[in-house]
């Protein structure tokens, strides 16, 4: 009885260790990683911090105006933007009001941090996914890169993570039902992000460039990757076809759907190559110091100068984010205006790289990426502080936000708005609708180049009671001819400026002053009037 007894004990202690070759559990990773999603999530707390940007006070408008058109997906307004992200606004307002986006956005990133920490086990082991967790933490918690704001780029940037741990995921998993459906979801998550932005490529570049790789190297026979293949594009069929059949049922015309996520942006650039580039030209000076200041050049730029190292353990993969990133870098470069948020799409491709240089057996190659990953997060530390010191103390101020306050109290209900050009921070502000439907100047400078449309509302007998000059009229060569000024001094009444915008009311029009509004108080003191 007693011998019966040991035998089986010791049956049970070799069945509990792991197989030869098999990775080590890593127990302790469940909380690291519980860990570092909390503290992704309480980075974002810049969020509240400051009034909702230009880009989600604009699509705020739009959800909350939205009547599908034929000639036009979103109704009175327009943008350039597929309706996926507008979906996600919408539900968000639903659920929580203007400030609910900001918050699905921290809780997307938290599952960002859940993704890298996967791929980073998945190319290396343990060590390299908490690496990889901890990268992902520094670069999305660095306030001036701005992603705890509800951009495209903020709701877009998880996704692409997502959909390359789901194909990582794939190719490991042994043939069957289970690796086909992580490959239909490496598509779909993949679309999805494009659902966000247009030019978030990256996860569906990497899932091609991986399989290809994959079948190369004859770790995947032919007919095996035909198969992936295929099931990715039947996943990432399913939000495209989704939205079309939204599009019909709701009575918007197909080439409208196409035009407005996809064929304007070739008249945008044209736009943008044709006017002013000085002001473009600086802030792409500014974004290629964001980005050594952040960290996140300085990762990539490693992973260039090691990628011989890293290519030995990992080919496909180290390959695969090579194509990753020369495509999210392109879209960078055509973009045109380099705003700050743009470095967000890096992101996972940056992740990607600690992930792959992290566990690497050269010890010279790891041990820099390690030492990295912590200056950045040191950087991004002193980023908080001082994003959080310029926010409270009142050195930094939203004038946009007082403008369309100051203006939304001197207002009736039934008043109107309109801001050149764009700014639609300040049409939120107050409240009020605007009866342009360009919220944005590069729909406006694309569309309406001449501005022959704004005029036309302008003196139209529903021209808008107040006008915010917030750029100057004259601004990128499009009032040339000072028709819109004269039009404006013919019209409307010049009251001066506001919080470094100027007003303009409407001569026929009898309305308080909207002065009243103190431009110098800080932020902090008046943050919950905007959550409403």
């Amino acid at each position: 009885m007693s011998s019966t007894y040991v035998q089986v004990q010791v049956w049970l202690d070799r069945a509990r260790q792991p197989a030869p070759g098999a990775a080590t559990p890593d127990r302790s990773g469940r909380w690291f990683v519980l860990g570092a999603v909390c503290v992704c999530v309480v980075l974002h707390f810049p969020a509240l911090l400051w009034p909702l940007g230009a880009d989600e006070s604009g699509f705020l408008l739009i959800t909350r105006s939205w009547d599908p058109q034929p000639d036009n997906m979103y109704g009175h307004y327009w943008v350039a933007r597929p309706p996926v992200l507008l979906w996600m606004f919408q539900a968000a307002d639903a659920l929580g009001g203007a400030y609910m986006p900001r918050l699905f956005v921290a809780a997307l990133a938290g599952l960002m941090v859940v993704a890298a920490y996967r791929v980073g086990v998945l190319l290396a082991g343990p060590v390299a996914g908490r690496w990889t967790a901890a990268a992902s933490v520094a670069l999305v918690g660095n306030p001036y890169l701005t992603a705890w704001q509800a951009k495209s780029e903020s709701f877009g940037m998880p996704l692409v993570m997502c959909s390359c741990w789901l194909a990582l995921e794939a190719l490991r998993c042994p043939p069957g039902r289970s690796r086909y459906a992580l490959a239909a979801g490496a598509g779909m998550v993949g679309v999805l992000a494009i659902g966000m932005k247009q030019n978030l490529t990256g996860g569906l570049v990497f899932g091609g460039v991986l399989l290809l790789g994959s079948v190369l190297r004859r770790r995947l026979s032919p007919r095996e990757g035909s198969v992936l293949a295929g099931m990715a594009f039947l996943g990432a069929a399913v939000p495209v076809l989704a939205v079309m059949a939204w599009a019909i049922g709701s009575g918007v015309h197909l080439s409208t759907l196409w035009e407005m996520t996809y064929a304007f942006r070739s008249d945008a650039l044209e736009t943008i190559a044709s006017g002013p580039m000085d002001e473009s030209q600086e802030r792409a000076r500014e974004l290629v110091r964001l980005g050594v200041e952040s960290g996140l050049a300085v990762i990539i730029g490693w992973f260039v100068v090691s990628f011989r190292r890293a290519s030995r353990t990992q080919p496909a993969v180290a390959w695969a984010v090579v194509a990753m990133l020369l495509t999210d870098l392109a879209a960078l470069v055509l973009g045109g205006h380099y705003w700050p948020s743009y470095l967000i799409a890096l992101i996972p491709g940056a992740a990607l790289c600690v992930a792959l240089l992290s566990g690497v057996p050269d010890r010279r190659a790891g041990a820099m990426m390690r030492l990295l990953v912590v200056l950045m997060s040191l950087a991004t530390a002193l980023a908080l502080w001082s994003h959080t010191a310029e926010h409270t103390d009142g050195s930094v101020n939203p004038g946009h936000y007082y403008t369309g306050m100051g203006v939304g109290r001197a207002a009736r209900p039934d008043d109107t708005i309109l801001v050149l050009y764009g700014h639609a921070n300040v049409v939120a502000a107050s409240g009020l609708r605007a009866p342009y439907p360009y919220l944005w100047a590069l729909p406006a400078r694309t569309r309406d180049p001449d501005l022959a449309r704004m005029r036309t509302v302008l003196a139209g007998p529903q021209a808008p009671t107040w006008v915010v000059e917030s750029d100057p009229g004259d601004t990128w060569d499009l009032d040339e001819d000072d028709r819109l000024r004269r039009l404006l001094h013919t019209r409307y009444t010049y009251l001066g400026p506001l919080c470094g915008r100027t007003i303009w009311r409407r001569t026929d029009q009898q309305r308080p002053s909207p002065f009243g509004v103190d431009c110098d108080r800080p932020w902090w003191d008046t943050w919950r009037v905007q959550a409403r």
